[in-house]
């Protein structure tokens, strides 16, 4: 089953999802369509694994962003940048299904919840982590969440299209913008 996840994840980023056959998957993982047909029904049971992975991994951005720091105080440098670290791995290893996360979501219904919920829950965790009363700034959680991963998830898109991966310094990078934006204390 591994070998026909990681197949597919080549080949939609080879071919798009929508060009990739059965067969491309199967050639790849170098098994038999019996196999492929042992694990999935079709393309899109296929695809829903693959979605289902990417929000199960998710789920650990969620939990490390879910502790609250100790006291009335917002995260440090370290602990954001491990979150960016992390988010930056994610967004990575499941690059073709975020590449085409709108095209993906209208071949099936339950795909836009499940990338809604997944993108919800991580802005929410996130928005829980400002607190706008110690850092001194004036803004919305909710929004300067969704603006965080928005900004995340294009960063990752376009420096793959245009340049060079994303490395510890871009990491770092993200990770001080981010840090001083929303949680280092106003002057």
């Amino acid at each position: 089953m591994r070998k026909l996840l990681d197949a597919a994840m080549i080949a939609f980023d080879q071919r798009g999802y929508h060009a990739t056959r059965v067969n491309d998957v199967v050639e790849l993982a170098k098994t038999s369509h019996g196999t492929f047909y042992l694990y999935f029904s079709n393309k899109e049971d296929l695809l829903r694994a693959l979605v289902t992975e990417a929000a199960t991994e998710a789920q650990h951005l969620y939990d490390t962003l879910h502790v609250s720091p100790e006291g009335d105080s917002t995260p440090d440098w370290e602990d954001v940048h491990g979150w960016v670290k992390a988010y930056s791995e994610l967004w990575v290893r499941y690059a073709p299904l975020f590449r085409a996360w709108t095209d993906l979501a209208t071949i099936d219904p339950e795909l836009v919840d499940v990338i809604r919920q997944t993108f919800t829950v991580m802005s929410g965790a996130l928005a829980r982590q400002i607190n706008p009363e110690i850092s001194g700034h004036n803004i919305d959680p909710d929004v300067a969440g969704m603006a965080v991963l928005a900004m995340l998830d294009r960063f990752h898109y376009l420096r793959e299209f245009i340049g060079p991966p994303v490395d510890d310094e871009a990491i770092d990078t993200l990770t001080t913008m981010v840090y001083r934006a929303l949680f280092e204390g106003v002057a």
